[in-house]
C-alpha cells in the first residue's frame, strides 16, 4: 500500500512531464501523415460503420429492447477500445524505451500513465462519434450521461494496475505481448459487447459478471443508452474496486520488484 501511494505521488509530481510526454506521443503516431489527427476520428468511424453494415444491414439483428443494435454495441465498443489500445501501448512501454530506462533519474512507471492518456485522445473522438449517433437515433443528451466520467476512471485505475503487470513482465519475457494479445482476442468475446448476456443461463451470467470489464461497459451503456442510475449495481461496483485495488497493488508490487532489472536486461 505503501508504494502505490508512492506511485500516486510520482504521477502528480511529474504530470507536467506525463503531459509533454503524451503530446510527443500523440505527434509521433501521426508523424508525416497527411491527415494527422483526423485520423483518430477515421478508424472509428470506419469500424461503427462496419459492423452497422455487417449486423443491421445484412444480419438485420434485432433492435435490443427498442433501441438499435449499433447504439448498444458502440456503447460497449467504446470503453473496450480504451482499454485494448491503452493495454497493448503499455504492455511494451519499458523494454521499447532503453534511452529512458538507462537513466538513473527517469520515473518509468509514468510509461504505463502516458499511453493511458494518450489512448484517451482515441477515446474522444469515439465519444463525439457517439453522442453523433445517439442523435441519430432520437437519444438525446442527458444528466446520467455524465456518469461515464466515473466509469471512465475506474477503466483507468484498473488498466493502469493491469498495465504496470504486464510492462514489466514484458521486460524479462518477450512473449508477453504475443501472449496478451491472444488473451485480448478471446477477453473481447468473453465480454457480452457484441452478444446480450439474457442469452445465457443463469450460472453463465453470474461467471460473466465476475469479468471487471463487464462492470465498465455496462456503466456506458446505463449513462447512453438506457440511462440507470450508479448505485443500480452497489454488488457489482464493490466487487469490481476489490478486484481494481487488487490489481493495482499487484502491479505496483511486481514493478517495484523488476524495476532493478530494467536496465540490465534491455
Amino acid at each position: 500500500m505503501l508504494e502505490f501511494v508512492r506511485l500516486l505521488r510520482l504521477i502528480l509530481s511529474q504530470r507536467y512531464l506525463i503531459w509533454a510526454m503524451v503530446l510527443r506521443e500523440i505527434r509521433y503516431r501521426y508523424a508525416g501523415t497527411i491527415g494527422g489527427v483526423l485520423w483518430s476520428f477515421a478508424h472509428p468511424a470506419v469500424t461503427i460503420l462496419v459492423y452497422w453494415v455487417v449486423f443491421s444491414v445484412g444480419l438485420k439483428v434485432q433492435p435490443v429492447k427498442d433501441v438499435p443494435f449499433i447504439v448498444v454495441y458502440v456503447g460497449a465498443y467504446l470503453p473496450w477500445t480504451l482499454f485494448v489500445e491503452s493495454l497493448g501501448n503499455s504492455c511494451g512501454s519499458i523494454s521499447s524505451s532503453p534511452h529512458l530506462v538507462k537513466k538513473v533519474a527517469f520515473p518509468t512507471e509514468i510509461l504505463p500513465v502516458v499511453h493511458l492518456v494518450a489512448s484517451f485522445v482515441t477515446h474522444a473522438a469515439m465519444m463525439f462519434l457517439y453522442m453523433v449517433l445517439l442523435a441519430v437515433n432520437g437519444i438525446w443528451p442527458s444528466f446520467y450521461n455524465l456518469q461515464f466520467v466515473y466509469y471512465l476512471f475506474a477503466l483507468s485505475a484498473f488498466t493502469l494496475g493491469l498495465s504496470w503487470f504486464v510492462a514489466s513482465i514484458n521486460v524479462l519475457f518477450k512473449d508477453v505481448g504475443q501472449v496478451l494479445a491472444m488473451i485480448l482476442q478471446i477477453w473481447f468475446w468473453l465480454t457480452p459487447i457484441v452478444w446480450p448476456l439474457e442469452m445465457l443461463p443463469q450460472w453463465g451470467q453470474h461467471l460473466v459478471k465476475l469479468n471487471p470489464v463487464y462492470y465498465i461497459i455496462t456503466g456506458y451503456r446505463n449513462s447512453f443508452v438506457t440511462h440507470h442510475p450508479l448505485w443500480v449495481d452497489v454488488g457489482g461496483a464493490l466487487y469490481f474496486w476489490a478486484v481494481t485495488v487488487g490489481m493495482l497493488l499487484l502491479g505496483c508490487f511486481i514493478f517495484k520488484r523488476l524495476k532493478p532489472e530494467f536496465a540490465d536486461v534491455i
